[in-house]
């Protein structure tokens, strides 16, 4: 399982960049044609990082698996896909970086991502297929993808009425996830 997981994550991170092309232009338009460029590689590095978190807490979880059940690999499935997904939803943001549909399919892609490894990480809790938790590490897991979703669900009410907050929502979340993190709590 891991190691179809890996290979999913690795796919999902290589398509990140076929949205991004090189500019069109001659030496001396090169400059601006590269700005214009911009926004398409700043939500493809923005989707990178996401994408890595992901595959961070992913391997993280099932690491610390004791064995798999049938259940657990069709959850982890539906995780992959919503993984998968990331590139489609990142080119489309890539292209309207301040519209509101792409903000919100952006935004709902990242909430089906967290709220679907949850349910892998509770499928594997619920059947005790992860190692022994304390209480303060369950809280901070739960806590965290719960925080992570309404983060992501946020963004997606902001994108309509407020679209640089929605953006900006989406931008932030990578960083707060690295500077939130607590490695003994995983």
């Amino acid at each position: 399982m891991a190691a179809i997981s890996d290979g999913v994550f690795a796919v999902a991170l290589t398509l990140l960049v076929l949205d991004v092309k090189p500019p069109e232009s001659g030496a001396p338009g090169l400059v601006y044609a590269l700005v214009a460029v911009a926004p398409r590689l700043g939500i493809f590095a923005l989707s990178f990082a996401i994408v890595a978190y992901y595959w961070i807490v992913h391997n993280l979880i099932f690491a610390s698996l004791r064995g798999v059940t049938l259940g657990l690999m069709w959850v982890n499935l539906v995780f992959l896909f919503t993984v998968v997904v990331l590139p489609f939803s990142t080119a489309v943001l890539g292209r309207y970086p301040l519209g509101s549909p792409a903000l919100a399919i952006y935004g709902v892609n990242l909430a089906a991502c967290t709220l679907t490894l949850a349910v892998a990480w509770y499928v594997a809790d619920r059947t005790s297929l992860i190692e022994q938790l304390e209480a303060g590490q369950r809280r901070y897991i739960v806590l965290r993808l719960a925080t992570q979703s309404g983060f992501s669900l946020l963004g997606v009410a902001c994108a309509f009425a407020f679209p640089w907050l929605a953006l900006t929502i989406f931008v932030a979340t990578p960083a707060v996830y690295a500077l939130t993190y607590q490695r003994s709590y995983w």
